[in-house]
């Protein structure tokens, strides 16, 4: 697992390439977004002895902070945190674990923002970062199978919660939809591809490598 120590240089770098951009342009115009973000999350491929991968759909919330250093280009840091996904699962071995499988993404980035000249409502969104991961089983129930002299008598065992921080890279669009001179919606679609490892709690659960978000923001835009 990647040590907290790399993890912080590398979120210290994505935020504050938005605060040199704002130093470096002259006269940027800023803005600040906020909004919900749903997250569409396929099955990856699990352990063989853990059945079903967790799959599924989740909401969460979107913010970002930028600025356009020219007309058409801007620099943002952004960060989006969803709530669990949760999939009822199964370990078999000489015994069975019932248990609801988690798992939770939180994006921290930085991303940049291009508006082609000949399509003013569209812009095109690519970046990176990390992904702080959290992967948990929770309310297990432990059966031993039935041989001689063991009885089979379902047991609780304590919840077993891991995190996980990856490299992360996104891409979409958005179409920023003016309300007046200084708020746009911005309805919005983003492609995420995470780094998990291979022998991480991630992969062993079944979580895939990658996920689809859609949603929308406010925008707020200032001098």
């Amino acid at each position: 697992m990647p040590t907290m120590k790399p993890a912080l240089v590398l979120i210290s770098i994505v935020w504050s390439m938005t605060l040199v951009a704002s130093v470096a342009a002259a006269g940027p115009k800023g803005y600040l977004q906020a909004g919900l973000m749903g997250t569409v999350q396929p099955a990856g491929v699990p352990n063989h002895r853990v059945t079903p991968p967790i799959d599924g759909k989740t909401i969460g919330l979107a913010a970002a902070v930028g600025f356009f250093v020219t007309p058409t280009v801007a620099v943002e840091g952004e960060l989006v945190a969803g709530r669990p996904i949760s999939t009822p699962q199964r370990f078999f071995y000489d015994w069975f674990e019932d248990y609801a499988a988690e798992s939770r993404d939180v994006f921290l980035g930085a991303n940049v923002r291009w508006r082609p000249v000949a399509a003013r409502h569209l812009e095109l969104v690519g970046g990176g970062g990390l992904a702080i991961s959290t992967f948990a089983e929770r309310s297990i129930v432990r059966t031993e199978l039935p041989f001689p002299g063991r009885p089979n008598v379902p047991t609780s065992e304590p919840d077993r919660v891991d995190t996980e921080v990856q490299l992360a890279v996104n891409g979409g669009i958005a179409v920023p939809l003016p309300v007046s001179s200084k708020i746009e919606l911005v309805p919005a679609f983003t492609f995420r591809w995470v780094s998990r490892s291979a022998s991480g709690q991630g992969a062993y659960l079944g979580v895939g490598s990658y996920a689809y978000q859609f949603g929308g923001t406010v925008r707020f835009e200032f001098d």
